[in-house]
């Protein structure tokens, strides 16, 4: 009788999977329309930041192609689920749509800086991957594109005021984020580790970054990464390693990509992209992203459940500071454990698969799938197995172009 639901559930999954397809190419805006919308954001101050975006990537970033994500997005975009960005604020661009709301400033007030303008770029690029919506003419784009953004504002430069952080994080809270995005790395004090406990009594998924080594001696653990409990996030370049500056001394739970990432940044559209992004801070940011995918497909595990979740169905460790492996998209989504929030340490079954679907034909992805899903309830009943996760093909290849 199990399997008689799940299979019907399936069916019910499929259809709806076909229907959120040819809703998002019926709703595709144009360039009118993208315009229009970036006015609803604060726009790039004159000299802050310094430099201005570029054009956006002509081809689909390698990031994306690792991932995968936009397979899934058929099952999920993140839709109900807020995400805040503690940065330096997010700028307009028409990717984001009506989805960021700009929450408080606790930067301090600086001339001719309006509330919520992002002076370094910083916050605006991890907002971007985590949400930008698919666009036309444009091949970038976020992991949960239906998620919502809180941005609160920290910083006008690259260092972060002293106790900052630590309010930031209540404060997003309050507002009502269920995952928070902490793309960048402090020390450990107590209104720290306290804010960061209240967040996870309250049910939030917190990501944060592993943090970058530097020449000056600056290395981990960094905070609020290394504190039991937070999705820490290490770097990876494009041939799979370890980035150069990933610190291994934070304790790791997952990698995402983190050399030369696109995203979008301050400037005028469409001129408001960067290219090359470097660091932990934009590995979080996809991270983040599935969390929410994970969050708005599986509304009853908790928040703990969904950082066990995205563990176990990583790609598995490749070295220290690795953690678990390359986080998986497509897995943290559809795979079926033996126990949701088994805890940290549980591991997925994975079926091997080959990598070679792009993420241009994610509807036929979903299909097979939805198809292995069938396949695999077929063999639970015949050979009472207990574990049996959807299939996952990526669109990458370590090192490929």
């Amino acid at each position: 009788m199990r399997c008689v639901t799940i299979l019907a559930a399936i069916l019910v999954a499929s259809w709806l999977a076909i229907l959120a397809s040819a809703a998002a190419q019926a709703t595709s805006a144009g360039p009118a329309a993208m315009s229009a919308l970036a006015g609803r954001l604060p726009g790039p101050v004159t000299g802050c930041p310094a430099g201005q975006g570029a054009a956006a990537p002509t081809a689909t970033p390698w990031a994306q192609r690792a991932l995968s994500f936009s397979s899934v997005w058929g099952l999920t975009e993140g839709a109900g689920v807020t995400v805040a960005v503690i940065d330096s604020g997010v700028d307009a661009n028409p990717q984001f749509g009506e989805r960021v709301t700009v929450g408080q400033d606790l930067s301090g007030e600086v001339t001719g800086i309006p509330a919520g303008a992002d002076c370094v770029g910083h916050g605006t690029a991890v907002a971007s991957i985590i949400a930008a919506a698919p666009r036309a003419g444009v091949s970038f784009s976020g992991v949960a594109p239906r998620a919502q953004i809180l941005s609160i504002k920290i910083t006008n430069s690259e260092a972060i005021p002293g106790g900052v952080t630590a309010t930031a994080i209540r404060d997003a809270v309050g507002l009502g984020a269920s995952v928070i995005n902490l793309s960048l790395a402090d020390a450990d004090t107590p209104a720290l580790r306290s804010a960061v406990q209240f967040a996870q009594a309250h049910d939030v998924v917190l990501v944060a970054a592993a943090g970058n080594d530097n020449a000056n001696g600056g290395k981990g653990p960094f905070y609020p990464a290394a504190y039991p409990g937070v999705l820490s996030v290490g770097a990876i370049a494009q041939d799979g390693s370890l980035a150069s500056f990933s610190d291994t001394r934070t304790p790791v739970t997952v990698t995402a990509p983190g050399v030369d990432v696109a995203s979008a940044y301050p400037g005028a559209y469409p001129d408001a992209y960067s290219l090359e992004d470097n660091g932990t801070s934009f590995a979080t940011a996809f991270v983040s992203g599935v969390a929410a995918l994970v969050r708005a497909s599986h509304p009853h595990l908790s928040a703990a459940q969904v950082v066990a979740r995205i563990a176990a169905t990583a790609d598995g460790a490749a070295g220290p500071g690795t953690g678990h492996g390359l986080v998986n998209p497509v897995q943290a989504v559809t795979a079926v454990l033996p126990e949701d929030g088994a805890g940290a340490g549980a591991v997925a079954q994975h079926v091997p698969v080959s990598r070679p679907t792009p993420p241009d034909v994610r509807a036929r992805t979903v299909a097979m799938a939805i198809a292995g899903s069938a396949i695999a309830c077929v063999l639970a009943v015949i050979a009472a197995t207990t574990v049996i996760p959807a299939a996952r093909r990526r669109g990458w290849r370590a090192g490929g172009a």
